[in-house]
């Protein structure tokens, strides 16, 4: 079920009613769980029992690690979480990937194999709800959560729909108490609710869906055939496109999550209007970055994260004191971009942004003494342009695609030469 459709608004409209008139605690509950199964069927029904499969592995692991008294023992019952977590998460998502890189890399030595490929269908949602199960664990191992006994009440939480399938990345000391706990109505809340999801339909109907098309028929054009302005164009319209989808479905999962009385972090805040690269980091995609920040980049530096997904991994690129560690930099970045999807042009992509940033670290001392108006205007306008030509890698068929077009930029032979369509102007 997508949310930009009639039967979700109808769906939407029936579990809301019952959530706010089922007054037995553990009934509503129940019917939360049993509409999130309903919600994720509607895509494939044979799937339902992996997510619970995979929520019951975290359900029973976290307790078993919280009743645990020794250390050993809390960290087997961790690893072995992690490692059917990620196990699924790889081969589901993976598998074709690692096949396909073995394949290319025994094609370099001169060995001609044909690598095996199995159907695997990628279930929907799993990225986001390995994440958050892996948060659970993780934080109930730490000490930070104590684990929830109701394994309805768990699932309510790992597999809560409006979330499910397009994130935010949420924690369980975010959500779970809500849960289990129904908050007394609040209508102004509720009328919040309705307008984030207006605004979300209006975001991924209205602007994303409209903007794909120009998109799709800009990166299919021979790279040969732009000019500068082509690409720096494609850029910016799949920037916008690929904003305006992905926060659309955030402003949608956190307007349905009022009309129930939970308040869902926010996931996005205007961050092409960012004046660095660590500002953009704190407000692209707020809850994946905060998750890699505590749970990656933060143990990777010796340090332990914290419990919120808000503040994103801004808050820690320019920290002074780890200004060297350029290695857990660029494992982060990089795994940030595998997480988008399994091929090296999402692996570029995050090598990409870590080149940006420690870039950005090595000239702040330079720039924060320039004059406030040309560091805030300067900052915005170069990291504007460097995030949105990041998306390059993001979109393109794959890297080879990818630095072909980027190659493009600098034949300045080429600087007023327009190879795309007059309509794609029109639109940008």
């Amino acid at each position: 079920m997508i949310f930009n459709s009639v039967s979700y608004l109808l769906f939407l409209l029936i579990v809301v009613v019952l959530y706010w008139v089922i007054g037995n605690n553990r009934l509503r509950i129940s019917m939360l769980f049993v509409a999130s199964l309903i919600f994720y069927g509607f895509w494939r029904i044979d799937f339902i029992p992996l997510i619970v499969f995979s929520a019951f592995i975290d359900y029973y692991a976290a307790i078993k690690i919280y009743e645990s008294p020794e250390r050993k023992t809390k960290l087997f019952y961790l690893i072995g979480s992690m490692l059917i977590n990620l196990g699924l998460l790889f081969y589901f998502k993976y598998t074709l990937f690692f096949l396909d890189s073995v394949e290319y890399s025994l094609h370099l030595f001169g060995y001609q194999i044909q690598m095996p490929r199995p159907e695997i269908i990628l279930p929907l949602g799993i990225s986001f709800s390995t994440f958050q199960s892996l948060s659970y664990t993780i934080d109930t191992y730490r000490g930070l959560i104590v684990p929830e006994r109701n394994f309805l009440t768990y699932n309510a939480f790992v597999d809560f729909f409006p979330q499910l399938i397009a994130g935010p990345v949420l924690r369980g000391n975010e959500v779970l108490e809500p849960i289990n706990h129904r908050p007394p109505i609040d209508w102004e809340k509720i009328g919040v609710g309705l307008r984030r999801i207006l605004f979300g339909l209006f975001l991924k109907v209205g602007l994303a869906d409209n903007i794909a098309p120009f998109v799709d028929d800009g990166f299919s054009v021979d790279p040969n055939l732009l000019g500068p302005i082509d690409v720096i164009t494609l850029a910016f319209l799949f920037g916008f496109q690929i904003y305006f989808d992905f926060s659309a479905y955030s402003h949608l999962a956190l307007g349905t999550a009022k009309l129930m009385g939970i308040d869902f972090p926010e996931n996005f805040n205007f961050p092409y209007l960012s004046v660095s690269p660590k500002e953009f980091w704190k407000r692209w995609h707020i809850s994946l970055s905060s998750w890699i920040r505590d749970y990656l980049y933060l143990p990777l530096v010796g340090k332990t994260g914290g419990r919120k997904s808000v503040g994103g991994l801004g808050d820690v690129v320019d920290d002074q004191k780890r200004s060297l560690n350029i290695l857990p930099l660029f494992i982060t970045w990089s795994i940030m971009g595998l997480w988008h999807g399994a091929n090296w042009t999402f692996v570029c992509w995050g090598i990409y942004h870590a080149l940006l940033i420690t870039i950005y670290r090595l000239i702040l001392p330079v720039t924060s003494k320039l004059p406030f108006v040309i560091n805030r205007f300067g900052g915005w306008a170069v990291t504007t342009l460097f995030a949105m030509l990041s998306w390059i890698l993001f979109r393109a068929e794959n890297v080879g695609h990818a630095f072909h077009m980027y190659s493009r930029l600098f034949k300045l032979d080429k600087l007023t030469y327009l190879g795309l369509r007059e309509n794609n102007y029109l639109v940008a």
